[in-house]
């Protein structure tokens, strides 16, 4: 996560929604906390945020705005028992895409969040118009970020993406987009992204919570 430290202001941006949708003093894990520059918001907001991240570097930067950052693979870790059941909000930002198994992480996840509580997920949008008129052109050529970052494993729509979240155990609770770079009238394509979300969008947003029996 190394490459994505800056913090978009833009109020349709993926990190203004997140930091919209989380509570004041609430108990936040930040998945993919990079330098922290998402977990230094949150907490100014009096929350209680754990990060996770890879990269040692970027971790130790963060621990300044964190309560705890844990340094190793999300798809390996797993957490001190104490937070079983301990967030009010799990934040997945542009995390699953980097994954073999995004299946595999909510529903142990899942585990870490309240009865009550959000997870906070987002992805890139593989049938954004932008792929589909390269496709047309015949090229597929990854990028050193963005939807075709040379990093990403997995690719999704909003069709798959809303299948991994129900076979993941959880219920959608909102859906919501982003439309990429675009500043101009940003929102009004963030409107008409609502109407066609698997052309217009640039990344998806679905916060979800547990569902219970």
């Amino acid at each position: 996560m190394g490459k994505y430290q800056n913090f978009n202001k833009s109020p349709f941006s993926v990190h203004t929604q997140i930091l919209n949708s989380v509570k004041r003093k609430s108990k936040v894990l930040d998945v993919g906390c990079a330098e922290g520059y998402l977990s230094k918001i949150i907490a100014s907001n009096e929350c209680e945020v754990v990060g996770i991240e890879l990269n040692k570097d970027a971790g130790q930067k963060a621990v300044k705005y964190c309560k705890e950052v844990i340094i190793g693979n999300v798809e390996s870790i797993e957490l001190n028992n104490k937070y079983y059941e301990y967030f009010d909000f799990v934040i997945l930002a542009d995390v699953l895409e980097h994954l073999k198994d995004p299946l595999k992480i909510l529903i142990k996840f899942k585990k870490y969040l309240k009865d009550n509580g959000c997870i906070i997920i987002s992805v890139p949008n593989i049938a954004n118009w932008r792929v589909r008129f390269k496709l047309m052109t015949g090229k597929f050529d990854y990028e050193n970020q963005g939807i075709l970052d040379e990093e990403h494993l997995r690719f999704f729509t909003e069709k798959t993406f809303k299948k991994l979240i129900i076979d993941a155990g959880l219920e959608i609770y909102k859906f919501n987009l982003t439309v990429g770079d675009l500043n101009i009238l940003a929102g009004f394509f963030h409107s008409f992204g609502l109407m066609w979300p698997n052309l217009m969008s640039y990344q998806f947003l679905i916060i979800a919570k547990k569902k219970l029996n």
